[in-house]
């Protein structure tokens, strides 16, 4: 065990806290949900590897990496078979598949508003440190 400093519950104030020495396992569900609390912006990079106990900002970056540009993350692609026709299928099955389904293009926009808020994040840092207009302007000529 060792004591650091780090964010309460309701991340008001920081205190100290005796927290194991080693790795910690992340779930990939808790790896999106600190990606996700990352691009949201509330807290920048160095407060999140303190608040979870990170070795490194390279650990959440390829996080972000894989997490908001993996396109296998997240599979549109219906596995049932398509030459079956829906007249074969009982009502009970049909509701599970669009529950299914609907589930998988929930996961799907998540990762996307997700991948839509980084390269917001991205392009607004890069503006800022190299001074640099990315973002067409509204009202400029073609």
């Amino acid at each position: 065990m060792q004591d650091v400093l780090v964010w309460n519950q309701d991340h008001t104030r920081r205190e100290w806290k005796k927290v194991p020495t080693g790795r910690f396992k992340f779930t990939e569900e808790d790896r999106m949900a600190i990606v996700a609390e990352y691009v949201s912006g509330h807290m920048p990079a160095s407060q999140i590897i303190e608040k979870y106990h990170l070795s490194s900002r390279q650990i959440l970056f390829n996080w972000m990496d894989k997490y908001v540009n993996e396109k296998e993350l997240v599979s549109l692609q219906d596995e049932t078979n398509p030459s079956d026709p829906m007249a074969k299928k009982s009502p009970e099955d049909r509701v599970k598949e669009l529950e299914a389904e609907n589930k998988k293009l929930q996961k799907a926009m998540e990762l996307e508003k997700l991948r839509s808020k980084a390269y917001d994040t991205m392009i607004d840092v890069a503006e800022e440190t190299f001074n640099i207009p990315i973002r067409k302007k509204s009202g400029t000529k073609q």
